[in-house]
């Protein structure tokens, strides 16, 4: 039986991944109508991932501080003023800054402090079943995702022109004002509250090595990433193939779902191979399919290898967060997924610029090989430094 703080845990996931699911698809187009260039579309990328980095690194420093029940109701506003801001002015500055401020994700999942915080306690919630609870959490995101792209097709569908998109930014402060009153309703003991001893102080000098180099191999990951979000697959297929937001929201609703029943293939396997060699090998395959997109040559051809790709890309997601309950102890694990979740978010941003100048240069097959690339050599990296410790 779900507990009534896990089951609120799930609405707020669920809450905040349909609305990421809907802005990751929506803002390269909204950028567009408003008259912006591939580049600004950039720019606001930058800006989101930068947004991304900050919240985390904003974690780690005032988890303590706030608690962190306050501290996602913090963040919680700070979506509901990025989604009025978004809904109020189209100007440059208004956009750049509500796409730093409201953790917009670019994956059409979430990269944000919510689920460190939320992944950190979920053990202790569950009585430390950890890749069960985690597959559920994905689970949850996913299909939540799913219905979240199908709805980014309505501004296509739909007459209005930038009502339609502001109607969905309104959407997305709502989204803010649900967190904030599902986050209200938690009792500070169920969010295990951390005591007052700074982060890493907390955590014992192996569980510091091991935080160090698994954060450095994220960020292999997570640079990779940046150049593969949903964000970016939008303005991918819209810039070589000129697929418009209804034909890309069922695109990303099929992929999501194919996510979502993935996640459930993972514990299975998971059960069999081990968490590290799952999350390996699933991820290696599904990299080979992500180089074939760009060099495909046709929309069908690259949707059957995108396709491809998300039935086995996401089976890392569950199984690493699994991993990293088996590598640090219950008063570190939260402390441990804020920490390498800035390294990834610091990692993303660094790839940010690195995209805006291949968008500019039209090398939008670029950012698919490069993102195949990186994650390939992170996948031989994290194996080979944990073989011997973890299945």
């Amino acid at each position: 039986m779900i507990g009534s703080a896990i089951l609120r845990i799930y609405v707020a996931k669920a809450a905040r991944v349909y609305v990421s699911g809907m802005l990751s698809i929506l803002i390269p187009f909204y950028l567009a109508v408003l008259g912006y260039s591939a580049v600004f579309v950039g720019f606001a990328l930058v800006a989101i991932l930068a947004g991304n980095a900050f919240s985390n690194i904003a974690l780690s420093y005032f988890e303590r501080r706030l608690g962190r029940r306050r501290f996602l109701m913090v963040f919680s506003l700070l979506m509901v003023a990025s989604g009025i801001a978004l809904v109020l002015g189209s100007g440059a500055a208004v956009i750049l800054a509500a796409c730093f401020l409201g953790n917009i994700s670019t994956t059409g999942t979430e990269a944000g402090p919510f689920q460190s915080m939320e992944a950190g306690v979920l053990p202790d919630l569950t009585g430390g079943r950890a890749a069960q609870a985690f597959g559920r959490y994905n689970l949850v995101g996913y299909g939540a995702s799913a219905l979240g792209a199908l709805a980014a097709g309505a501004p296509g569908l739909a007459p209005g022109g930038f009502a339609v998109y502001r109607a969905f930014f309104f959407g997305f402060a709502l989204a803010g004002a649900i967190l904030f009153m599902v986050y209200s309703m938690l009792r500070s003991e169920e969010f295990s509250e951390p005591t007052k001893i700074p982060g890493l102080t907390r955590l014992a000098p192996s569980s510091r090595r091991d935080l160090t180099v698994i954060s450095l191999l994220f960020s292999v990951d997570a640079f990779g990433g940046s150049f593969v979000s949903q964000y970016v697959l939008s303005a991918y297929f819209l810039l070589t193939y000129q697929v418009q937001s209804e034909g890309l929201g069922i695109i990303f609703f099929v992929t999501s779902l194919i996510v979502a029943g993935s996640m459930y293939a993972a514990g299975r396997i998971a059960g069999r191979l081990g968490n590290l060699r799952t999350m390996v090998y699933t991820h290696l395959i599904s990299n080979g399919f992500l180089i074939a997109i760009p060099l495909a040559g046709s929309l069908g051809g690259s949707l059957v290898f995108l396709f491809a790709r998300q039935s086995l890309s996401q089976m890392d997601v569950p199984t690493r967060q699994a991993l990293m309950a088996e590598m640090f102890g219950r008063e570190e694990l939260v402390t441990a997924f804020a920490l390498t979740n800035t390294a990834r978010s610091i990692s993303s941003f660094a790839g940010g610029p690195v995209g805006t100048a291949l968008l500019a240069s039209g090398l939008t097959g670029g950012l698919l090989l490069t993102a195949g690339a990186s994650k390939v050599i992170y996948d031989c990296l994290v194996f080979a430094v944990y073989r011997r410790r973890f299945r």
